[in-house]
């Protein structure tokens, strides 16, 4: 391990921190399926938050996550995340990224993000329903209050006309509520949220606010910059969602201050930025497939950026509109996203549906396929599924289907 080079760093070296800055290196793998806390706080520490989405075509976005770093079983990594939240309260939600999962010790530093929200300044619509509705507000908090926790169904059932993407006016208070951090969510039902005061849900030092805006966003960009081992300012401003303008200014005089170093990236058109002890090894990555909304990726600029990887998630587009896929994961390998695989869990069936493989370059070698063919089989065994079946779209589809019938 060797402190790297202050002034420059090739795009491989680049790529070899973003990998192992983010625990998907090689040498991070674990030898045991049996998982424990332990191994969840390690791999927070790597990414720090966790995001939340609902689309299930394989497995809930999160579990994809963990499962890049951590291995085990789908339905071991749910237990062990559900208890670690809903029991243990050593993780919390909040909208920290996009709705996340965050340790319960990080909430205090989004505390501007309530105040914020209390202030006005948040979703036109909500903001807007909220000044207009300040009764109606205080009256779901009391029935919170006396009979939580409670989904926003229990409350009202939705208005067949609702615009909030068929929320109702219940769920549109309770979001302030959470926004603002009168209300945490208590568990989840079948992935419902179940909704209860804060102060019933978490321990007390999670709702002190001992940070000013301007700590609190100095902090999370040198949270950033670990989490990312090197990146742009617009990456660094994007990982915890900081105001633009706030944040940049931050980045600045964190390296003022010789806190964040600025280096120049082999193949950047804009300076990266890493820690002041920031150690480079060689590191290679897993061969593993990854979560439309793995860390790695999520920023899109970043992976075009960083690996020359254009990743559009294609869910909203019309299926005769598509390039690659309804839900298609990055296939990490070498410190390459090489591929892409539209894949779908059918488990009535058994069978892992792969519709379309696309390679990104047109010179991708055999022991690359073979090692997404063997991805594709562990994916399907952590499913609970006994068949991955390929089909015929994408420039890497008939390799890819010769080598899983071997």
């Amino acid at each position: 391990m060797t402190t790297v080079n202050k002034g420059h760093l090739s795009s491989q070296q680049a790529r070899s921190l973003a990998v192992s800055a983010q625990g998907l290196d090689r040498k991070s793998s674990f030898s045991s399926t049996r998982l424990d806390i332990r191994h969840l706080r390690w791999a927070f520490k790597r990414f720090g938050v966790l995001q939340i989405d609902a689309v299930n075509a394989i497995a809930r976005s999160h579990l994809l996550v963990l499962r890049a770093r951590l291995g085990g079983s789908h339905d071991g990594l749910s237990t062990l995340l559900e208890r670690a939240a809903y029991e243990q309260r050593e993780l919390t939600e909040y909208w920290c990224h996009e709705a996340s999962f965050l340790p319960v010790q990080d909430l205090p530093l989004f505390g501007w993000r309530m105040r914020r929200a209390e202030n006005g300044e948040l979703w036109k619509g909500i903001r807007q329903f909220v000044s207009e509705n300040p009764k109606f507000v205080k009256q779901v908090e009391d029935y919170v209050r006396k009979n939580g926790p409670v989904t926003a169904g229990e409350l009202q059932k939705k208005p067949k006309d609702s615009p909030w993407w068929g929320w109702s006016d219940s769920k549109i208070a309770l979001e302030w509520l959470f926004w603002i951090g009168k209300v945490s969510t208590s568990k989840r039902q079948n992935f419902t949220r179940l909704y209860d005061l804060s102060e019933r849900v978490l321990p007390p030092h999670a709702l002190e606010t001992f940070h000013t805006e301007e700590e609190s966003h100095a902090e999370l960009i040198k949270r950033a910059a670990v989490h990312l081992g090197v990146a742009a300012i617009e990456d660094l401003v994007d990982y915890f969602r900081l105001p633009k303008l706030q944040g940049k200014q931050r980045v600045t005089e964190l390296v003022e201050n010789n806190e964040l170093l600025r280096v120049a990236v082999e193949g950047w058109d804009r300076p990266g930025y890493i820690l002041p002890d920031a150690k480079f090894t060689t590191a290679n990555s897993k061969s593993v497939l990854l979560s439309p909304f793995d860390p790695l990726v999520w920023f899109r600029p970043r992976a075009q950026r960083l690996f020359q990887f254009r990743y559009r998630l294609e869910i909203y587009v019309p299926a005769n509109k598509r390039v690659h896929g309804y839900y298609v994961l990055p296939f990490l390998h070498n410190n390459e996203l090489c591929a892409r695989v539209d894949a779908k869990a059918d488990n009535k069936s058994g069978v892992l549906h792969v519709p379309a493989v696309h390679a990104e370059t047109q010179d991708i070698d055999d022991e690359t396929i073979e090692s997404l063919a063997t991805e594709l089989r562990l994916l399907a065994t952590w499913r609970n599924l006994t068949e991955v079946k390929v089909g015929q779209r994408g420039n890497l589809a008939r390799r890819l289907k010769r080598v899983m019938s071997r």
